[in-house]
């Protein structure tokens, strides 16, 4: 093994961490887990905690916890490579000293040491929020959060002091340059002395996938500016790269689907409610990175920005990066709530469901942003939003979706069909054929139709007179897939007494099978001639014609409804309609692929 992190990961496995810790301390077992007096501070009742599960050791009493490899460097004064080897000795396991360089080593403590600095730090915030009286704490009780949601999320509180946390961390044994090289200290203007980076201001720790805490955000609470303060890019940090509750998220992935938010309290606030499968940016508009990040867990997401100028011009450009790695995209509409946190806390979580349910498509949402800047009852105006459409359903590559939105731009606009049409494909558009063409299509559906029958017939009769193909034709088609009932009551005949060899005339009658069919049948001639593959595949196309037309007509009356029923919800009908433009783009491409 050559990678670090296999080699990590290998240790790991292979030293149990009681086995190690009891060769360290004396545990005893509790249930599950194991306990112990703690090995950092002074105790006379246990409150060091041992998971054999998570593999990972905690102190209640003093807070310290961690891995395998935290206790031994802890037990032992080393540094995190120096545990690493203390551990692949007592295990076998090879560490490669010629593989890994004395810049990567150092690397490698040094990431470990900004871990602990700020799971250091993590622990100090939160312990200063305790008491109601904090500035911080009333804060995040005023915004709707329990206990329980500030104790999961790990929320703190930098006081108003510029020098308590450096000093903390330095007299736990950091240097200066840990703590500016984890974003939490920086120099003073005269270059002088070390301040705090965030004083003042409720914290929320920032984790990685793993749950590893690399960054803070901070919310003033005065009218200091910035608002909201990040931490600084660091080894461990990169803002462009992370998401915010990315770590709790993939636990509660839900449809394959994300909701991206802008803020920290949007996800906390949601996630109170249920709704866990939330993630945020940090602070910046949506990037490439964070969207391929995304789509490492799921194929879905709903975009869930603030609702005034600012957050539909992100929305906007969010949604084009979410195009670019091939996510399927969805826009919440709040109406008139500011941001989710401000819906879910005055609505409720049943009300937010219905939203997520309802999300708007990607192009209807272009289409309603572009319906905003024009009067609709304006001629110009008109004109101008239908250009404007007709630029956007241009790059619609589905040909469902575009007819579909075509037809919808030219009832909200009283612009024909062909108008639309001629502007999104210009010359290359061919308008309605004329009365004789479609006359003519309907004679060629009526030949088509014949031929069906026929080779329905055809089918009916090999399954009836020869036993061997059934199971072929069993498995290429369902009953559904017949026009007539006689065929579907022969089938289910043919089915429940499946020991029949040939099915006689008069087996035919007492199942109530009219004679005319019976003549048809026994009329067909069955020779070499009959290509059995070519007649299932003629049944398997009229099928999936049958299921796509039932959807058009379905399509139809949807339409219509929506034209002449002001009591119909829109937003409802829409959502249908595009789940049936969907259905019909699947079933024309299963069409297409019968060959």
């Amino acid at each position: 093994m050559n990678d670090m992190h296999e080699i990590i990961e290998e240790i790991k496995l292979r030293n149990d961490i009681v086995d190690i810790i009891s060769s360290y301390i004396q545990v005893k077992s509790a249930g599950l887990n194991y306990k112990a007096l703690c090995p950092f501070h002074s105790e006379k009742t246990p409150s060091f905690s041992i998971s054999t599960q998570k593999q990972m050791y905690k102190c209640f009493g003093c807070g310290e916890g961690g891995d395998v490899i935290n206790f031994v460097m802890k037990m032992e004064n080393v540094d995190f490579m120096e545990a690493l080897e203390i551990l692949a000795q007592r295990s076998g396991v090879e560490i490669k000293k010629g593989k890994i360089s004395d810049e990567s080593k150092q690397n490698i403590n040094k990431k470990q040491k900004l871990y602990q600095i700020n799971l250091d730090a993590a622990r100090y915030f939160f312990k200063s929020m305790s008491g109601s009286n904090n500035n911080g704490y009333k804060y995040l009780k005023d915004r709707g959060l329990d206990d329980k949601t500030i104790k999961y999320f790990g929320l703190g509180f930098a006081k108003n002091d510029w020098n308590d946390l450096n000093n903390y961390l330095l007299q736990k044994g950091y240097e200066q340059q840990d703590l500016i090289d984890s974003g939490l200290a920086i120099q003073t203007k005269n270059k002088k002395n070390y301040i705090n980076r965030f004083k003042n201001r409720v914290m929320f720790p920032i984790f990685d996938q793993r749950g590893k805490v690399i960054a803070f955000g901070g919310r003033v609470l005065d009218h200091s500016l910035p608002k909201y303060l990040n931490s600084s890019e660091t080894m461990l940090f990169n803002k462009r790269k992370n998401l915010y509750a990315l770590n709790f998220a993939k636990k509660n992935i839900k449809n394959d689907t994300l909701i991206v938010v802008e803020g920290y309290m949007d996800v906390i606030s949601l996630f109170q409610y249920g709704i866990k499968n939330v993630v945020a940016s940090l602070g910046t508009a949506l990037t490439v990175e964070q969207a391929k990040l995304i789509k490492k867990y799921v194929n879905k997401v709903i975009v869930a920005y603030d609702n005034d100028e600012a957050g539909i011009n992100a929305t906007l450009k969010a949604v084009e990066i979410f195009n670019e790695v091939k996510l399927n995209i969805k826009v919440l509409n709040l109406g008139k709530a500011k941001d989710p946190d401000e819906y879910i806390r005055k609505e409720g979580v049943d009300k937010f469901n219905i939203l997520l349910k309802n999300s708007i498509p990607l192009l209807q949402f272009k289409i309603d942003i572009l319906k905003k800047k024009y009067d609709l009852n304006n001629d110009q105006d008109r004109l101008l939003f239908t250009k404007n459409v007709a630029n956007i359903i241009k790059n619609i590559k589905s040909p469902i979706e575009v007819e579909y939105y075509i037809n919808k731009i030219s009832k909200e606009t009283n612009i024909s069909i062909d108008a639309i049409n001629s502007e999104i494909y210009g010359k290359y558009y061919k308008k309605n054929k004329s009365k004789k063409e479609s006359n003519k299509k309907v004679e060629e559906i009526k030949i088509k139709k014949s031929g069906i029958e026929i080779a329905e017939k055809q089918i009916i009769s090999i399954f009836i007179n020869e036993k061997k193909y059934r199971n072929d034709i069993l498995m290429n088609l369902e009953i559904d897939d017949f026009l007539f009932e006689e065929s579907k009551e022969i089938l289910n005949y043919i089915i429940k007494s499946n020991e029949l060899d040939i099915i006689t005339i008069d087996k035919l009658k007492k199942i109530g099978i009219s004679e005319n069919y019976i003549d048809d049948i026994y009329d067909i001639k069955i020779d070499s001639s009959i290509n059995l593959n070519d007649i299932i595949k003629t049944l398997q196309r009229n099928s999936l014609k049958k299921k796509r037309d039932y959807l058009l007509k379905r399509q139809d009356e949807l339409q219509l409804n929506k034209k002449n029923d002001k009591n119909i919800e829109a937003s409802e009908v829409d959502r249908e309609l595009l789940d049936i433009a969907m259905k019909i783009i699947r079933l024309e491409k299963e069409m297409k692929n019968i060959l």
